[in-house]
């Protein structure tokens, strides 16, 4: 079974709006990180969407600093699955539509997979996991906002999530590196 990450970017209101996000370089070197040590991507569908909006074309992006670019090489080569009810445009390489509805063959993608599986964002797909006892950690990056937009961070769950932590650590921008073991 897969070792699945889910990495949340959150205001202090506990809202996670992609907008609301105070993204540096040491971001971009934790998120190329964790990527690259996944075997795979799940995303999601709305946050499959926002990142269909900028990352398969941001590896070519000769004009974005070095750090976006290398996110954007590191994302292009990790295979990426998409858990969604409704059909998926399978645009950006080595991307996979895991079909729903329910979680069933998403609990058979997890299962084939011996690695790590990171999800980023996708919210509301993480607490139904979540729910399901799916999730084996979580990194949440505080971000130096009191949000107003965008969903609640976890909203969906219905009962209560034990966290060890792992480790914390600040970045230049004012966010927060907080990761816990789901125990």
């Amino acid at each position: 079974m897969a070792h699945v990450i889910n990495s949340i970017n959150t205001t202090a209101s506990g809202l996670c709006h992609h907008l609301d996000s105070a993204i540096d370089d040491a971001h971009h070197q934790y998120a190329t990180d964790l990527t690259l040590s996944a075997d795979a991507l799940l995303f999601g569908r709305n946050t499959f969407d926002l990142f269909m909006q900028f990352w398969p074309d941001a590896a070519n992006g000769d004009d974005l600093p070095a750090a976006t670019q290398a996110l954007a090489r590191a994302f292009d080569k990790t295979p990426k699955l998409v858990a969604s009810n409704r059909p998926v445009e399978l645009t950006w390489d080595n991307t996979r539509h895991v079909q729903g509805p329910g979680l069933n063959k998403v609990v058979r993608e997890l299962e084939e997979l011996k690695g790590a599986v990171v999800i980023f964002g996708s919210p509301s797909f993480t607490s139904s996991l979540l729910n399901e006892g799916l999730i084996d950690e979580i990194h949440v990056l505080a971000q130096p906002y009191i949000g107003v937009e965008g969903p609640r961070v976890f909203s969906g769950l219905n009962k209560r999530v034990n966290l060890s932590l792992l480790g914390s650590s600040s970045l230049n921008s004012g966010s927060v590196l907080l990761r816990y073991n789901v125990t």
